[in-house]
Parts: C-alpha cells; structure tokens; sequence
C-alpha cells in the first residue's frame, strides 16, 4: 500500500474519533468556563455590595456629623448673640450706677396705647411701689431713663427680640416692646409688674451668671420664646437684673429646612429631656405637648443614653431602633442654653445608593454572561466545522488545530479560577485572534465596569453631601448678618446710606456694616476677610460682631480695633486676616473720625469731585497681636458722600486679565457719583460689567455709599 493511501487510511479510520474526542472535550471546557464565570460574577457581585455598603455608610455618617455640629453652631450662635445684647445692657447699666454723677436725670414714659405695635420705651412699677415722686424712687428713675436709647437700639436691630428690659431691686423696670396697649387692665389702669417673680429675674440673681429660661408660650402671639436675664452688680452689690426675650422662630424654621432624603429630619431637645421643635407629628420624636416626656427615661434605653450624652455636651451618631425602624442619629450639642441637637436618617435610605449599584451590577453581569454564551456557542459551531474540515488533511493536523484551540481556553480558565475576594485583576495578554480573545476581553471590560462603578458611586455621594451641608450653613449665615433693609434710618434725614454684596461663591468674605453708636454718632464699616467660601462667612461673623460689640463700647476708633485685633488672634491657627476700614460720624457737628486696617483707600466727595481719604497706615487685622491702630479725623461739609469699597472692585479683571483700576473707578463715580445712593451704586456696578465682559468674577464685590446732608 502507498504512503498516500496510508495516510488517507489513517486520516478516514480516525476522522469520526478525532472529531468526537475534540469536541467532547471543548464542550467540557465551554461548559467549565461557563460556571467559573458565573461564579466569579457571584462574588463579585457580593465584593461589590460589601465595599459600597461600607464606603456609604462612612460618608453618610461623616456627612451627617458634619450637619448636624453646623447647625447645632448655628442655633447656638442665636443664642449667644442674645446673650452678648443682654450683656452690653447690664454693662451700660452698670457703668450708669457707678458714675451717677456723670449722668443728667431723664423721664421715662409711662406705657402709652397708642404705641401698641410700634417699638417704644416705658416704665413699669410693682405693686410695691405706691409714689413715684418719691426723692428715692426719683433718682431710680432719673439714672434708669439714661437706658432708653439703648434699650431701642438693641431692640431695632436684634432680629426676633420680643422685648429688652432691665429691673432693680426698688420694684421699677424700663422696657422697650412692641405691645404698649397689653400694659393696662380692663379700666385702662396701668397694670402693676412684679420683675423678682418673673423666672429670668430669679434665675440670674440666684445664679449671679446669664441665665436662660425654658421655652415658653408667649402671651401675646402664637409663637415660642425664650427670655435670657444676666444680674448686674455695682462695687459687688447686686442691684437688679437687665433681661431680653427672643422668639424662636428662626431655631423653629432652621429644624423645618433640614431634608435628608425623602425621609429625614431634625429635632431639638431641651435640657429637660423634651422634644421642644420636631416635624414627626407622631412616634418617639414628636413635641409631646400633653405628658412632658423627658426623652432621659424613655423605655427605648438607647435613646435615653443617647439625649443623656448630648445634653452633657457630647456630640456623634449611633444606629439605633426608631418608631419599629432603624435609623442613623446624629447628635451635637447646643452649650449656651444646654440644649441637643439630632439629625435622624433611615437605613433604607443609606443603603439605597448600593441597591442600585448592585442592580445596575446584576444587569450588566447578565449581559455579559449572554454574549460570553453566545460566543461560546459560535465557538463550537465554528470548532465543528473546521475539524470536520481538516480532518481530510489528517490525524496530525487536526491534532494542532485541537491543541490550537484548547490551550488559550485552558489559560483563561485558569486565571479566572484564581480570582476571588482579595484578587481582583485580570489580564490578557494572548493574542489568538479568534473568540477566545473575544471572550476574554469581554471579561476585562466586565471587571473594569465593575471597579468604576465602586469608585464613582463613592465619589459622587461624598462630594454631594459637602456640598449641600456647607452651603446651607453658610448661606444662612451670610443672610443673617449684613444689613439689608434700604432705607437704613427712615426717621433720620440728617444723612443717608446704602450698600450692596455680591460674592465670588455662594457666601463671601466681604461684609460691611452701619449702625447708631448712640443718637448721635453712626458707625461705618467695610472689610474683606483673607479667603473666601465657608471658612470667610464664618471668620467674618466673628470680626463682625467683634467690630460692633466694640464700637458700642470703646472711645476711640484706635481702641477698637486695637482690642478687636487682639481677639481675633487668639486661636487663630489658620492664619486667616481682615483688611476693615472704620468710620463714625458725629451728626450734629459733620466730624468724621476713621481708621484703617490694611484696607484699600477710599473715596471722598467733599465738594464736586471723589478724592481718596487719606489715612495712617495700619497693619491687618487678626495679623499680630498687640499693633496699635492711630485714628484720623476730617470735617464733612453738608452733601458730602464717603465711597466704601473693597478690591474686588478695583481688581476685577476682564478678557484680557486687565484690571478694572482706580482710575477707571475714579472715572465712573464723576459720571454717576451724584445720583440717588441705590442708583449710584447700579451704576458703579454695570460699568465694572461692562469691563469685565464675560470674565468670571474671582473676588467678592462689596459698596458702600454715605451721604452726610
């Protein structure tokens, strides 16, 4: 027999084997890296949700600690701001009674009705008292109507004060209000007041400290209050109590405004125990207006722990049982009245971000595991047809073609098999061109997809919870602070002021401010704190205050922000600073007294033209400790404007990166420095648009404009 009928014996007598053994092993092996891959795709899936099930739940827990210390801040601040007023009252009455001398003897009213609804001042008087022309009771009177301007001063610009007052011991209280007709009796007789039963007057005297009352139900309106008192001592003698009460509605709405998913919200323990604001009109966290609960002995232990340590001063987040469900619970406190602050989410809710991964997982598994399938099967077919093909050409061929095919699925099998929970890279670096190469680098894509879904579901949750929390913080705070009610003093007609803000971010570092120092000097500020953003909002509120808490209090404009500088020093680890320039205007004369603080110079219309003031230099504030500050003073002539800027308006820049400039600035107050304030200041303004084109703005834009009539 020839060599050729020799090799085609063979090749027919082994066709049917070949074919049979070869593909009984390839469909093993599809079949093998079939369920690996389901397998693998298993716990992936189970890696997946274990990994975002953890990354959330430190974000949302992070995020919520953040939320609630803000806000907790931000009502505590509330607070504090009436404890400084009622503070600056028994320090003004304190220096009256340690000065009697120094003070001439003014008459107080008596309550009038037809003040009611109008901030007035007026006299009450216990029952104890019987004469008022008493000679005693007359010099009481004499120094305590020395009061009345700042008793309205401290009224008209603290947002939600119902009344401020001060009592002495006499039995005689002067108090500024809006309900002068709630003050007589059925027959229009003045009804008596007996301040040293009222618990703000028998809380501070019995504390000697500042005392804040539990919340009550006011008299006069639907809303809650709560009334702060702080004694007053001459040479170590107690002499009375002065008082200010506030409504709390702004705390009421501050709780209202908090979302937290589709579920969430915030409630405010008092230092009871009790749920005094909270949006659950039901379940553990309702205001229980009917048994009082003190939340300190609920039957739910972990919540009783829990308001036991937040009324000690604690602050974190625990996962608790709730209402038959569990939820995450923020917590911080509120030092100044005692008080807790809480923050509830659902666990549902924080868990909800890696269902949905693990959908979108399942879904683009399934996916996969369709095409590695179908590739599998055109694998076969494919198989089938090319050995039944080469077969003819002989046993030898069809062995390298088999060899040909199985080793690469062998491999992949192989690596896959290897990849568990601590493995979770695959690679290919085979290049067989066929659909083994397919089936791998579907493979690759799965796990890839799989990765960026972890990374960017966590990612996007934690960028968006910052986001949220710090703007709604800091944009309250802004809101609150500057004034912005235009005409600032519509009962005064010696002068007039208006100002404007417009920040780079959501919340700016600039603020400028103006206010009665007494009935004859107004204050005018403007400054620009180092950086912007949240970290700016916040250092501004402090310097403000810090500035005004002064003014009221200092002489001499070198003093104040001497002693202001010094107290924005201390603990100033970041290293933040504020450029402030400061005026007062003593109305009846035209004398202006200012001082600067390492800000730009500003500008000065005395008689037809804007020129710049002239000032000693002075170093930033909150930059070293201990920098004297030296005043200047100029007369003002009847229409002269004093123009307060900050360096986002010079500085502005355009296209081009040119500046806007002080020339430019000079160049626009000659053509508009004459209009009505309010339209001076559009005015200013649409010229550095105009410059500015389609330039993004990269500083706060603050004006301020002052005109002395």
């Amino acid at each position: 027999m020839s060599l050729r009928k020799k090799i085609v014996a063979l090749c027919v007598g082994n066709t049917l084997l070949v074919t049979l053994t070869v593909g009984a092993i390839m469909l093993f092996q599809m079949n093998r890296l079939t369920g690996e891959m389901a397998q693998v795709n298993n716990e992936f899936a189970a890696i997946a949700g274990e990994m975002s099930a953890l990354s959330m739940n430190g974000q949302i827990r992070n995020r919520m600690q953040e939320l609630t210390d803000s806000n907790a801040r931000l009502a505590n601040a509330k607070f504090e701001e009436l404890e400084n007023q009622v503070m600056l009252l028994a320090d003004v009455t304190k220096q009256i009674y340690e000065n009697p001398t120094e003070y001439t003897p003014r008459e107080i009213p008596l309550p009038d009705a037809a003040n009611d609804g109008e901030l007035s001042v007026q006299l009450l008087h216990s029952e104890s008292v019987t004469d008022l022309t008493a000679p005693e009771v007359e010099k009481q009177l004499g120094l305590l109507g020395n009061l009345q301007e700042t008793l309205y001063e401290v009224n008209n610009h603290f947002e939600n004060m119902a009344s401020d007052y001060v009592a002495i011991e006499p039995g005689l209280l002067i108090q500024a209000d809006y309900i002068s007709g709630s003050k007589f009796d059925e027959n229009g007789n003045i009804l008596p007041y007996e301040a040293d039963t009222r618990p703000w007057y028998q809380g501070a005297k019995e504390s000697g400290k500042p005392y804040f009352t539990p919340v009550t139900r006011d008299a006069h309106t639907a809303g809650t209050g709560i009334m702060c008192g702080v004694p007053v001592y001459v040479h170590n003698q107690f002499i009375g109590v002065a008082g200010a009460g506030m409504y709390l509605s702004n705390i009421e709405q501050l709780v209202a405004d908090i979302r937290l998913g589709s579920a969430g919200y915030a409630c405010i323990i008092n230092q009871n125990g009790q749920v005094i604001f909270s949006p659950k009109e039901n379940g553990e966290l309702m205001i229980d207006t009917v048994n009082q609960t003190d939340l300190r002995q609920a039957e739910n232990e972990v919540l009783a722990r829990l308001v036991r340590s937040v009324l000690r001063g604690d602050s974190g987040i625990t996962m608790m049982e709730l209402d038959g469900g569990m939820y995450y619970v923020a917590y911080a406190p509120m030092e100044k009245v005692g008080w807790g602050f809480l923050t509830v989410l659902g666990e549902e809710e924080v868990l909800a971000p890696t269902n949905e991964l693990l959908g979108e997982m399942d879904a683009h598994a399934d996916n996969s595991l369709a095409r590695i399938s179908q590739t599998i099967h055109v694998s076969l077919v494919t198989l089938e047809v090319v050995l039944i093909f080469f077969c003819l050409f002989g046993v030898i061929l069809a062995f390298l073609l088999a060899s040909h095919v199985i080793k690469p699925i062998q491999i992949l099998t192989e690596r896959v098999s290897t990849l568990n929970g601590d493995n979770l890279e695959f690679s290919w670096e085979y290049k067989t061109n066929d659909e083994t190469t397919v089936l791998a680098g579907a493979f690759c894509a799965m796990v890839e997809k799989m990765k960026e879904y972890i990374a960017n579901i966590t990612t996007i949750t934690a960028e968006k919870e910052r986001i949220g929390a710090e703007l709604n913080v800091a944009t309250k705070i802004q809101a609150d602070m500057l004034p912005k009610i235009f005409p600032a003093f519509p009962e005064r007609t010696e002068f007039d002021v208006y100002a404007q803000m417009d920040p780079a971010k959501e919340v700016g570092g600039d603020f400028y401010d103006f206010f009665m120092i007494d009935d004859d000097h107004l204050a005018i500020v403007i400054a620009d704190v180092s950086s912007k953003g949240v970290p700016a909002a916040l250092f501004m509120v402090i310097a403000k205050t810090l500035i005004k808490n002064y003014a009221l209090n200092q002489e001499s404009l070198g003093d104040v922000f001497y002693q202001v500088n010094n107290q924005l020093c201390e603990g100033n680890e970041e290293g933040m600073f504020v450029t402030a320039w400061m005026g007062v205007l003593t109305v009846s004369t035209g004398t202006f007294e200012y001082v600067n603080a390492g800000h730009n110079p500003q500008l000065l219309m005395n008689n037809e033209s804007y020129d710049w003031i002239q000032a000693k230099p002075g170093f930033v504030l909150a930059g070293l400790e201990g920098i004297p500050y030296v005043s200047d003073t100029i007369q003002l002539q009847h229409g002269a404007r004093i123009f307060l800027y900050t360096d986002g308006v010079s500085e502005a820049q355009n296209t081009e990166h040119e500046l806007f400039g002080e020339e430019r600035l000079l160049e626009s107050l000659a053509r508009n420095g004459k209009l009505e304030l309010q339209q001076m200041l559009a005015a200013v303004r649409s010229d550095i648009d105009t410059f500015v084109g389609e330039a993004e703005q990269f500083d706060d834009i603050t004006m301020l404009v002052f005109e002395y009539k």
